[in-house]
């Protein structure tokens, strides 16, 4: 028996492992971030070995196998939505990030919650746009459009918001290009050429949902809680909440698909990026509200994709 591509057995078992996943992927991510915060030693040991950068490569490479280069061409036809949800993002995400920062009192976690506003959209919102059956290429033209206007415009915004330090803009342009470009355009590439004749689509999803669970389990990893850290996750909690319901807004009136393909980038913000600009724009203890943060997208859209499926 084949699961389609003329591999029995073998294959059928990815499609499965994949399904099961799928399934219950919320659980899932609930689990890593247990797991992650209660025991912590080896995510931590990890991730200053640079753990988190190599996860997100993985995850980028599965993304990008999903797409082929004629998927491009989809981009146009959402193109004004697209420069508007960018400007729109770029102008208002910094003043919900600087209004929940309000809550925290202490000066470094604000920082942390002001560099979330400023941070581009998360890696991970693409892989999960294409888990819950969204556009990917729309997702992906939105982390690349908003990963420069990052690079661009994140240090001159944080200036304004209060922070001393400039952000090093070609240090996270090269960080970025090596985490996330080249891996997305080598799974274009593998995906385009169709040099396994489609039979690697399940065993990608799975490496997928995997490098994703991974990702959830090093950032829960630093996670170190205190009474500071709970008014820190109020506050970027609110913001999440206040993201969300502008990429809602940015939505409206698109198919199902482009819907989704809109919201998450728009709501889930790069915590790993974040972190990195925290630290350099308001000192190294800025970045511990990230790890909060982090956890808080990576759960909210896991539960995107659960009710996309739904739906």
């Amino acid at each position: 028996m084949s699961d389609g591509d003329g591999v029995p057995g073998r294959q059928s078992w990815a499609a499965a492992a994949a399904a099961f996943l799928n399934r219950f992927l919320l659980l899932l991510v609930v689990i890593a971030a247990g797991l992650g915060a209660a025991f912590p030693g080896l995510g931590r040991s990890l991730d200053a070995r640079g753990a988190i950068l190599v996860t997100l490569a993985v995850l980028l490479f599965c993304t990008g196998s999903s797409v082929t280069f004629a998927d491009i061409g989809g981009v146009r036809a959402a193109a004004r939505r697209m420069v508007v949800a960018l400007a729109t993002t770029t102008a208002l995400l910094p003043v919900l990030a600087w209004l929940a920062s309000r809550l925290v009192t202490d000066p470094a976690l604000r920082g942390g919650v002001l560099a979330a506003g400023v941070a581009p959209a998360e890696v991970a919102s693409v892989a999960l746009t294409g888990l819950a059956g969204g556009e990917v290429v729309i997702a992906a033209g939105l982390l690349v459009g908003s990963t420069l206007l990052t690079v661009l415009l994140a240090g001159p915004i944080l200036s304004l918001l209060g922070a001393h330090t400039a952000v090093s803009q070609l240090s996270l342009l090269l960080t970025l290009s090596l985490a996330v470009a080249l891996p997305l355009v080598a799974g274009c590439v593998i995906r385009s050429l169709d040099l396994f004749g489609g039979r690697q689509r399940a065993s990608f999803e799975i490496l997928a949902t995997a490098s994703l669970l991974v990702l959830l389990w090093e950032v829960a990893s630093q996670l170190r809680l205190n009474a500071s850290d709970f008014l820190a996750a109020a506050a970027l909690l609110i913001y999440l909440a206040g993201a969300s319901v502008l990429g809602w807004l940015l939505a409206l009136g698109t198919p199902v698909r482009r819907r989704t393909a809109l919201i998450l980038p728009t709501a889930m913000r790069d915590f790993a990026v974040a972190a990195g600009i925290a630290a350099s724009a308001f000192g190294a203890a800025a970045a511990a509200a990230l790890g909060i943060y982090g956890v808080l997208v990576l759960v909210f859209g896991a539960m995107v994709v659960q009710v996309s499926r739904r739906g």
